[in-house]
């Protein structure tokens, strides 16, 4: 496994109102590789320069020097690989790579899952062990946490799972079920599977099967499980070290369920995840927080709930995208910083856009959950292609302020993977921008693109409602673009296809007067 250097960065400075600060994006993938997907960090917490990263079927990449260049190799393991990447670093240092493994095009394609660990920051893995074998059955979307509290099980290492009678069954026959395992030891052996759930699910593969099972340890060194299924998102614990588990419980609903459609993506899911504060010195101390999304407002929409009893009872749920646009956000990911207690949530986010150009936003809480801000912080938006398998999940990690999202692009018809170095220094607002930001001074509206690819860009100097509408030129309203509010910087959207080749008038509508601009469309 040769290793290969791929260095890209944008320092870009954003024109977006929600982040207008310099944020240096890095390509992390080779050019040569074959359709990354499903991506996952890792900071190392005994040296915080020292990154690993992996992706769909069997990379990993490496980083040691906090982010600006990257190594990339593939791995292998006795047992095979067959994705589902999730990576992670122990207080020791040791890092884990878990993934699943089988055969190819046979029955027993999704056999086991194997967590491999590596003591020297992923330049050598050990061959791996094997948790959840049980044949005929097969596993599925397994993800790792470990246990900080300051009990004696701290440094436990959790997986959680779903197993399915057969993936993809449509018979009543067949059911699915959430595990979990632990390890003491560091990965080298794995506890016996426990169930988790009480009534289990179809093996669909859709809102139905239960699935996305998340662990996190709580203040007390209890194992705290979420998962979705059945239109809920379900809640678990274990106060025995994951030996028994109580009657799950549903905490939130997930209108419309797990399963979700989102114009030019292969398939999205609304999994949630659950994160647990574990600074002693924070405010928000053992607070748990889990976080999904669902379609309750008829598109794509990130959620997010937290308990401060050890999972007693749930504040009501919050949205944690701040735009007013109908537009889908979609695939999140959640962190929490075990220095700072800040939480963190990247996702990708369609809010400026009204086909199915994609950004990626970072959304921040520093007040336990309770509220959060967002901020776009990818240097461009993309065009996703249905017909490209783009995964299940993006992913971020965090560590005394330096924090690391990690996603998936898609130009010229090829997947890349991407993260953004972003540095969590001090307040960060919509309306305030850092010093670096760049603010504009006065409304503006303008036409991009050419008449083949039309598109319109505004500027606002702050926060306010815009309502930007086109009409033919008899002055008949042909559509409604925008309407919602925004805050200050540079927004850009294209036209919809669905609009016909001809002439138009724009009209901008904001609490500073209206401008008007003409645009032609013949594509």
């Amino acid at each position: 496994m040769l290793a290969k250097i791929w260095i890209l960065f944008f320092a870009a400075l954003f024109a977006n109102g929600d982040l207008c600060a310099q944020i240096m994006n890095a390509r992390i993938s080779d050019p040569s590789l074959n359709s990354p997907e499903e991506v996952t960090i890792a900071i190392n917490p005994k040296n915080p320069l020292q990154i690993a990263a992996g992706s769909n079927l069997n990379y990993l990449y490496t980083s040691y020097d906090g982010g600006l260049s990257w190594n990339s190799t593939t791995g292998s393991s006795q047992y095979g690989f067959w994705g589902d990447p999730c990576v992670m670093y122990d207080d020791s240092g040791i890092l884990y790579y878990e993934h699943l493994s089988g055969v190819p095009n046979s029955p027993d394609w999704l056999e086991r899952i194997v967590v491999q660990h590596s003591t020297d920051a992923g330049v050598t893995f050990d061959s791996g062990a094997q948790i959840g074998y049980y044949p005929p059955t097969m596993q599925d979307k397994s993800w790792l946490g470990l246990d900080r509290s300051p009990t004696k099980s701290k440094g436990t290492i959790f997986t959680s799972w779903n197993e399915d009678d057969f993936y993809g069954s449509r018979q009543p026959s067949d059911s699915s079920r959430i595990f979990f395992s632990e390890s003491t030891d560091q990965g080298q052996t794995w506890s016996d599977r426990v169930r988790v759930d009480s009534w289990g699910g179809d093996c669909i593969d859709s809102s139905n099967t239960v699935e996305g099972a998340v662990t996190a340890s709580g203040k007390d060194g209890a194992v705290n499980i979420v998962w979705s299924g059945h239109n809920k998102i379900y809640f678990n614990r274990s106060t025995d070290g994951g030996k028994t588990f109580g009657k799950d419980k549903p905490i939130a609903d997930q209108p419309n369920g797990w399963d979700i459609f989102i114009p030019g993506i292969f398939r999205v899911n609304g999994f949630p995840m659950i994160v647990s504060d574990l600074n002693k010195t924070s405010p928000y101390y053992g607070r748990l927080i889990v976080m999904w999304t669902d379609t309750r407002r008829g598109v794509a929409d990130i959620y997010s709930i937290y308990s401060a009893d050890n999972g007693s009872t749930w504040s009501n749920p919050i949205r944690v995208n701040s735009d007013s646009a109908k537009n889908h956000h979609f695939f999140p990911s959640i962190t929490i910083d075990p220095v700072t207690s800040n939480i963190y949530i990247v996702s990708y986010d369609r809010r400026n856009y009204l086909d199915s150009e994609t950004d990626v936003y970072l959304a921040r809480s520093t007040d336990g959950g309770a509220s959060f801000e967002d901020r776009r912080i990818s240097q461009s938006a993309f065009s996703p292609d249905a017909k490209i398998f783009f995964g299940d999940y993006i992913h971020v990690a965090a560590l005394n302020g330096k924090v690391y999202p990690i996603w998936m692009r898609m130009d010229t018809k090829s997947l890349s993977v991407w993260t953004a170095i972003v540095t969590d220094t001090g307040p960060w607002s919509r309306d305030e921008p850092q010093a670096e930001d760049t603010i504009p001074t006065s409304t503006q509206l303008l036409v991009t693109g050419g008449m083949s690819q039309p598109g319109i860009a505004f500027t606002l100097p702050g926060s306010q409602h815009v309502l930007i509408e086109m009409f033919d030129l008899l002055g008949r309203k042909i559509a409604t673009l925008i309407d919602g509010f925004y805050g200050s910087g540079e927004f850009r959207l294209g036209i919809p296809q669905s609009v016909a080749n001809a002439a138009y008038i724009v009209r901008m509508t904001t609490n500073d007067g209206v401008l008007m601009a003409k645009l032609g469309v013949a594509r």
